[in-house]
């Protein structure tokens, strides 16, 4: 059995009670899921108070629950590629800011969207090699996995494999302007939403796959309810989208989602 968990910005005590409630830890916060799989969709840092206890924590599960039969997995966000691009050019100017006559660093994008100082002090070459090595885009069966609700990773491979070489190969570049246009692409959202099922079908026949479940966008600001009372994923264009996006850094209580349940 797969499942997914959304956005969890740096509140590993909300993730902890969420993966405790729904039997994949135990008390002493150790891997209790045995065979099932466990995906999250990015966005492990920022906004709350604990990323790097979060990113400890997923580290230390994937090799729990693999030595159970079962797997914890990973994906990229934007809010991750924004703490890798932080550390690795703190004082750069950004390009795009530059060329439009203002003079930001990339750690002060980082802290503007939300960047914890105590998250980047405690970030080791550990956490970054783990970050580093995050897939954009997993395909489970005929359900394709990504953090943002963006076409964008379009522009980076006709198929999911060179998708996430690329990606992978500009994280380990220092090439400044490819990290800068990765990073204004990854906050994109709502293709989808707009576009509606002709583009979301065509997008999906791209890349192989039946339907999608991203993150990124919370659902509250979607459907005019507070963070406390999202529960459920929110499933749109016909069953091929499902938003999983559960708010966690503004008071959600966060849910896991089957993949089996959506069928």
């Amino acid at each position: 059995m797969h499942y997914v968990v959304g956005d969890i910005h740096g509140c590993l005590q909300t993730l902890i009670r969420l993966l405790q409630r729904e039997g994949f830890l135990g008390e002493a916060l150790e891997w209790t899921g045995g065979q099932a799989q466990l995906w999250f969709l990015g966005d492990y840092t920022d906004r709350g108070p604990n990323g790097i206890g979060v990113i400890e924590l997923l580290m230390r599960l994937e090799g729990e629950a693999a030595a159970a039969g079962g797997g914890v997995h990973a994906l990229l966000g934007n809010h991750d590629l924004m703490l890798l691009a932080a550390h690795h050019f703190t004082q750069v100017e950004i390009p795009s800011f530059k060329r439009q006559g203002q003079r930001i660093t990339f750690y002060e994008i980082w802290q503007r969207v939300g960047g914890k100082e105590p998250d980047f002090e405690r970030l080791n070459e550990t956490h970054i090699e783990w970050l580093r090595q995050r897939p954009a885009l997993a395909l489970v069966g005929g359900t394709l996995l990504m953090h943002a609700d963006s076409l964008f990773y379009l522009e980076y491979g006709d198929n999911l494999e060179q998708i996430n070489r690329s990606l992978g190969d500009i994280l380990r570049s220092d090439r400044v302007e490819a990290w800068d246009t990765l990073a204004e692409q990854f906050a994109s959202r709502f293709s989808f939403l707009n576009g509606g099922i002709a583009l979301t079908e065509e997008f999906l026949g791209q890349l192989g796959a039946s339907r999608l479940i991203h993150g990124h966008t919370p659902i509250y600001s979607l459907i005019g309810y507070a963070p406390q009372m999202v529960l459920y994923p929110l499933e749109y264009n016909d069953g091929l989208c499902f938003n999983v996006d559960h708010c966690l850094w503004n008071g959600g209580p966060g849910f896991v989602f089957g993949l089996e349940e959506s069928r």
